[in-house]
């Protein structure tokens, strides 16, 4: 009796593991020929000339020992903004952003590349572990900690790169920010702000997603280094830096929990969410609701610009300003005016 049990058991397993192959196997989608709106808009920006030239890169040294960059834009006190970039990219499309706010805040604003992007990925595409972005923020500010007379930290991020903001203020690593400056973050595939496949902007790889997780129910993680995601990188954008592909890993690594209302509801710190009008990437409405549970959120949706003008507009700089002013108290009072509190550990 039980041999039958055990006999059918290990066949059940190995036909679930069988299909779980097979999805992971599965051809990814093949690439449109025709441009969807993210995709032009991104191409427009970045084609048109209105971003600003990168400050030099610096380079960090991370607890793994790896050699990470980071681009820092000064302001005239003590307070940092650490600020993340979006999907494919690196921190040189946010410098003219970066300046503009560390001119109307007085904060000094941090640009790093995260892992598996930019022009020193590690591997592209890959991150070697879930919780590597988030130890690299940790280790960057003990850097700035360490080496600097830097005050408070804050934390923010573009589209992705605010869903990594999130997962970081949500998770284990210290310090946490005083005040997080989100724009259009990623919160989740079925979050109220989330529109289908973004927009036309990610390809998700769903069999390959599928398998991956069914795999992980028995605690078999080998397939988690496999691109699961492409984006729809414009012409203009392609430098040789570009990620265009996101293994299973990297996409974990840069995004909310799958409990993302927990994630959403563990922030401690007063919240700036900054959206377009105009996103067609993600449904800036949304936001809303999301942000909803957290009294000390802000959102705000600034009218006629798309989703990646965000980073040129220059209504940001001045709402990020007015929102400090307002609500992170001793932070920063106006340019050059900041509070003598030293980061917390």
């Amino acid at each position: 009796m039980w041999g039958l049990v055990v006999e059918t058991a290990l066949i059940s397993i190995a036909v679930y593991v069988a299909i779980a192959l097979v999805l992971i196997a599965w051809p990814p989608p093949a690439p449109t020929d025709v441009p969807e709106r993210a995709t032009l808009e991104l191409d427009s920006l970045v084609a048109g000339g209105s971003l600003a030239e990168p400050a030099a890169p610096r380079h960090f040294t991370a607890r793994d020992g790896a050699i990470r960059p980071y681009r820092l834009y000064p302001g005239s006190g003590c307070d940092v903004l650490i600020f993340l970039h979006g999907s494919s990219s690196d921190g040189r499309y946010l410098a003219g952003l970066a300046s503009d706010v560390a001119a109307s805040t007085g904060l000094t604003v941090v640009t790093p590349d995260m892992r598996g992007h930019g022009s020193k990925p590690g591997r592209r595409g890959d991150v070697d572990a879930i919780d590597r972005q988030e130890q690299d923020i940790g280790d960057l500010i003990t850097m700035l900690r360490d080496e600097g007379s830097y005050g408070r930290f804050l934390l923010g991020g573009h589209s992705i790169g605010a869903g990594l903001a999130i997962r970081y203020a949500a998770g284990r690593e210290q310090p946490k920010p005083a005040g997080m400056v989100l724009i259009a973050p990623y919160i989740h595939r079925k979050s109220p702000g989330a529109r289908p496949n973004s927009g036309g902007w990610a390809t998700p790889f769903v069999p390959r997603f599928a398998g991956i997780a069914m795999l992980q129910r028995f605690g078999i993680h080998l397939f988690d280094r496999l691109p699961v995601l492409r984006f729809a990188v414009p012409p203009a954008a392609r430098d040789g830096t570009e990620t265009a592909l996101y293994s299973w890993r990297l996409f974990a690594s840069v995004t909310p929990r799958s409990d993302w209302r927990n994630d959403i509801r563990s922030i401690a710190c007063p919240v700036l969410v900054l959206a377009a009008a105009r996103d067609s990437i993600f449904r800036s409405e949304g936001y809303r609701e999301v942000f909803e549970p957290l009294r000390h959120a802000s959102v705000e949706i600034i009218p006629a610009i798309d989703h990646f003008q965000l980073v040129t507009s220059s209504d940001v700089p001045r709402r990020i300003a007015h929102w400090l002013n307002a609500v992170v108290p001793g932070t920063v009072a106006k340019a050059g005016g900041l509070a003598n509190a030293k980061m917390e550990s």
